[in-house]
C-alpha cells in the first residue's frame, strides 16, 4: 500500500459526468495500462483518507471513525480509507452491512494494521451497530456508491436510521447511498449526507441537487489524478470561479463606449415598476457600454431621475399602464441597433403585454446578429405561442424558473423538478437556445449538449427582484459576450453577488435592491 498522497488539489475546471460515462472513463484508463482497478482503489482510499484527518483536525477533539462497509468498490474505498486512517494513527472501525468475500485481502491488510472490523448480523446487529455509531466522531458512507440499481429494503433501511438517528456526521464516498447519480433523486430509505466526496469527477445528479439538505452542505472532489485526455470531451462543466474567470470579457484600454455593447430592455409596466428598475441597474453594472430602457411613460417618469446613466424609450401605454402592440413600431429602430435585447421583465399578462410579445416573436429580421434575453412574463406569454422561438435562429436566451420551464414544455413542475436536467436539456435543444433553469442550484445548457451546473445554494436570494437582477447582468453581458459563456457568467456572478449580500445583511434581512450594490464586489473577485 503507497505512503498517503499529498492533500489533493480541486481541478480547475470541474466536469460532471452521468454513472455510464465514469464507468466508461474508468474502464478506458484501465485498458491503456496506465493503472490498474487495484492501485486506482488504493489512490481513492489514500484521498479519502487525506480529507477526513485535514477534516478531524479541523472539528474533532477525538479521532473515531466508523467507515460503512457495503460489498462492492465503494465498500473497497472505504477499507482503504480506514486501512490508511488505522497507520496514521487515528482509531478507525468498519461496519460490515453486508457479506464480503471471507478472504478480501483489503479486510485482511486493514486486519493487519491493526484495524477491527463488526459484522453487523444477526440478533444484536441493531444494537451492536448504534453503539459503534454513537462511539465515533464521524461517519463513512462506503455502502451502495453510483451502483445502486434497486429500491433500499431491510435490513439495509433499518440499519441507515439507526446511522440518522446518530445524529453523527456522516462523509458519503463518490454520493449518499440511496441517492440517484444521474438524477439525483433520494430513495426515502437512502442515508443523507453532510458532506459529499465525489471521486475524480462530479456525479451529475448530486451536482444538480447540490442545495437539498441530504446532499450536504459541501461537495468536494477527490482528485485522483484521472488524464485530462479521458475527460476533455465531457461537455458538462460545474460553474465556478476557476471557469468563471476564464468568462470575463477582456478590456482594451483605449476601448470606447460603444466598443463593450449595447444592450436594450423593454420592461416594466406601471404595476411592476421596480422589475425595470432592477433589471436596468444590473445591466449597467455589467459592464455593458450603453443601456437604453424602453418603458412605458409612467415607468419612464418614476425611474429616469434615479437611474441617470441609462437612455430611454418613453412608449405609449394602454389602460393598464402596459405597453400595447403598438409599441413594436416604436421599439424596432431601437432593436436594430443594440446588441442585446432583453424584453418580458414586469411586463404583466394583459392582453397589451400578449400584442406586443406575438409582434416581437413575429419578425425574424430585427433579430439578425443580436441575442434576445425572455424572462419573467415573457416566457409565460411565449409558452402560448406555437413555434415562438423559431424566429430567433439561436440567438436566444432563456431564464426560466421550474413553474415558466412547465409552461414552456407542457409538464408538470413535479416532472420539472424530478429531473432538472432533463427539463434544461430537453428546453435548449428543442427552443434551439441557450436556457437557464433557476433554482438552489441553477443549470446552463446549450443546444449542442453542453451543461454547465451552478452550484451556489442562498435562500436569501429566495425574494422577488433576484431574477430581475440576473436578466439584467445576463442581458448586459450578452452584448459582447457569447451567450453560453454570458449566461454562464451572469448566472455566477449573481450567485456570488448573493454570497456578498447574504454575508452583509444575513438572508433574512437582505433584498433584492442590496445585490445592485455589491455586483462589484463580485466582479472584484474574478478580477483579482
Amino acid at each position: 500500500m503507497a505512503t498517503l498522497i499529498s492533500k489533493f488539489e480541486m481541478p480547475k475546471i470541474q466536469k460532471a459526468v452521468t454513472a455510464a460515462e465514469m464507468l466508461a472513463i474508468e474502464n478506458q484508463w484501465f485498458d491503456s495500462g496506465a493503472i490498474t482497478l487495484d492501485q486506482l482503489m488504493d489512490r481513492v482510499g489514500a484521498t479519502i483518507a487525506d480529507w477526513v484527518i485535514d477534516y478531524l483536525v479541523k472539528h474533532a477533539d477525538d479521532s473515531e471513525v466508523l467507515a460503512l462497509v457495503g460489498k462492492g468498490n465503494n465498500g473497497g474505498d472505504a477499507i482503504v480509507a480506514a486501512t490508511y486512517l488505522v497507520r496514521a494513527g487515528f482509531d478507525a472501525k468498519l461496519a460490515l452491512l453486508m457479506t464480503r468475500e471471507s478472504d478480501d485481502p483489503l479486510l485482511e491488510e486493514f486486519a493487519s494494521a491493526g484495524g477491527k472490523a463488526f459484522p453487523i448480523a444477526g440478533s444484536r446487529a441493531k444494537s451492536d451497530l448504534a453503539n459503534l455509531c454513537n462511539k465515533s466522531n464521524l461517519i463513512l458512507d462506503g455502502v451502495f456508491g453510483f451502483n445502486i440499481s434497486r429500491p433500499i429494503e431491510e435490513p439495509i433501511s433499518s440499519y441507515f436510521q439507526i446511522v440518522r438517528n446518530s445524529a453523527k456526521t456522516v462523509v458519503a464516498i463518490d454520493l449518499p447511498s440511496g441517492a440517484n447519480p444521474n438524477t439525483g433523486e433520494f430513495d426515502p430509505n437512502g442515508l443523507p449526507a453532510d458532506v459529499c466526496l465525489p471521486v475524480g469527477l462530479h456525479k451529475i445528479g448530486p451536482a444538480v441537487r447540490f442545495g437539498d439538505p441530504r446532499f450536504g452542505n459541501e461537495m468536494s472532489v477527490l482528485d485522483v489524478n484521472i488524464p485530462d485526455d479521458l475527460t476533455r470531451s465531457q461537455k458538462r462543466e460545474i460553474n465556478n470561479l476557476d471557469l468563471a474567470k476564464t468568462l470575463l470579457p477582456d478590456r482594451d484600454a483605449v476601448s470606447h463606449k460603444g466598443d463593450f455593447g449595447r444592450a436594450l430592455l423593454i420592461c416594466g409596466s406601471n404595476t411592476y415598476v421596480g422589475a425595470a428598475s432592477l433589471a436596468t441597474q444590473a445591466c449597467l453594472r455589467s459592464g455593458v457600454g450603453l443601456v437604453a430602457l424602453a418603458t412605458p411613460t409612467s415607468v419612464y417618469h418614476a425611474l429616469a431621475g434615479n437611474i441617470p446613466e441609462a437612455t430611454y424609450v418613453p412608449l405609449e401605454e394602454d389602460h393598464n399602464g402596459v405597453i400595447p402592440g403598438l409599441g413594436f413600431q416604436q421599439i424596432r429602430e431601437r432593436i436594430l441597433i443594440a446588441d442585446s435585447v432583453l424584453f418580458g421583465v414586469g411586463f404583466s399578462l394583459s392582453s397589451g403585454a400578449r400584442n406586443l410579445i406575438s409582434q416581437l416573436t413575429s419578425h425574424q429580421e430585427i433579430w439578425e446578429g443580436r441575442t434576445a434575453i425572455i424572462d419573467a412574463d415573457g416566457l409565460t406569454i411565449v409558452s402560448e405561442i406555437p413555434d415562438w422561438w423559431k424566429v430567433f435562429d439561436g440567438n436566444l436566451i432563456i431564464t426560466p424558473h421550474p413553474g415558466e420551464m412547465s409552461r414552456l414544455l407542457g409538464i408538470p413542475v413535479s416532472e420539472v423538478e424530478a429531473d432538472r436536467r432533463s427539463a434544461v436539456e430537453t428546453a435548449a435543444e428543442k427552443f434551439n437556445c441557450i436556457a437557464v433553469l433557476k433554482g438552489a442550484t441553477t443549470l446552463i445548457a446549450a443546444p449542442d449538449g453542453r451543461l454547465r451546473i451552478n452550484m451556489m445554494p442562498n435562500h436569501g436570494l429566495a425574494r422577488g427582484g433576484s431574477g430581475d437582477v440576473l436578466a439584467g447582468l445576463v442581458a448586459g453581458l450578452s452584448a459582447k459576450s457569447d451567450p453560453f459563456d454570458a449566461a454562464s457568467l451572469g448566472v455566477y456572478l449573481h450567485s456570488l453577488t448573493g454570497k456578498v449580500t447574504r454575508e452583509r445583511f444575513t438572508p433574512y434581512a437582505m433584498t433584492a435592491s442590496d445585490l445592485i450594490a455589491h455586483i462589484p464586489d463580485a466582479f472584484r473577485a474574478l478580477a483579482s
